[in-house]
């Protein structure tokens, strides 16, 4: 996951000339998206889980502030940033219409993703609407980068390639990226069921982006193709956060004494 995000890093280098840079999460219900922007800000803030969760669009900016917050859309008012998974959770009786979108501003230094204008947007299922192009019109014209998170588990599927179809009819060159994510329930296959699968998610993978779609060469696309488990990546995160909270604790605990 650690070399996907620095690959990803090393294409946003290229519109350090924007004022912001744009990037846009799709995928099937379940998938993992939201999980995946939950291990680059390395909190559990946006909804996760089994089924249908997220349901709404939620976008997140960094900001030099010291606490989270949100906006939602219907007010100016800042909001406590935890009340993000009651307004967009599918199982919320407070959750937001799927073409509405809250604002969520992350503090700066708790995620150095976000820290050079970077603007994340998670997203509902491509699977639970209909009004796809709607979506694409509304909060992805801008997007500069498309990350599609895919599931290891099956294969590219048909309401995935007919979304990216349809952003490469509305949009020139769209910029790509595939996450196969859950690539470590791959850890009880033996050595050889694991790459031959890895061949057949890229081999069909390149087809449609390379060959079908033309947006870039194979040799290309073998840099814009990833194999991650976001879940375990964000127990880790979560992990090395809790031992660097507790790391200060104690530190300060051992100034306190000497003083």
């Amino acid at each position: 996951f650690g070399f996907a995000k620095r690959r990803i890093n090393d294409i946003f280098e290229k519109f350090i000339d924007r004022d912001h840079m744009k990037v846009a999460f799709f995928g099937r219900t379940s998938n993992g998206k939201s999980t995946v922007i939950n291990s680059m800000l390395r909190d559990q803030i946006l909804p996760s889980g089994i089924g249908h969760t997220t349901n709404c669009f939620l976008s997140i900016t960094g900001v030099d502030v010291a606490e989270p917050y949100l906006l939602r859309p219907d007010s100016p008012d800042k909001k406590n940033a935890q009340t993000i998974k009651r307004l967009s959770h599918s199982l919320s009786k407070e959750c937001l219409d799927p073409n509405a979108i809250v604002r969520l501003y992350w503090p700066k230094t708790k995620c150095a993703l976000i820290r050079d204008e970077v603007v994340l947007v998670d997203s509902p299922g491509i699977d639970m609407s209909p009004d796809v192009d709607g979506w694409i019109d509304a909060h992805c014209q801008d997007a500069d980068v498309f990350v599609l998170v895919a599931n290891s588990e099956s294969t590219l599927m048909h309401s995935e390639k007919s979304f990216f179809r349809r952003v490469n009819a509305k949009l020139s060159q769209p910029n790509i990226f595939i996450l196969n994510n859950r690539w470590d329930c791959s850890a009880g296959e033996t050595v050889a069921t694991r790459d031959e699968v890895r061949s057949q998610h890229m081999e069909r993978t390149l087809e449609f982006i390379v060959d079908e779609l033309g947006l870039m060469t194979r040799e290309e696309a073998d840099e814009r193709i990833f194999f991650i488990s976001a879940k375990e990546a964000l127990k880790i995160r979560m992990s090395q956060a809790d031992d660097l909270a507790k790391m200060g604790g104690e530190t300060r605990g051992i100034r306190k004494l000497r003083t």
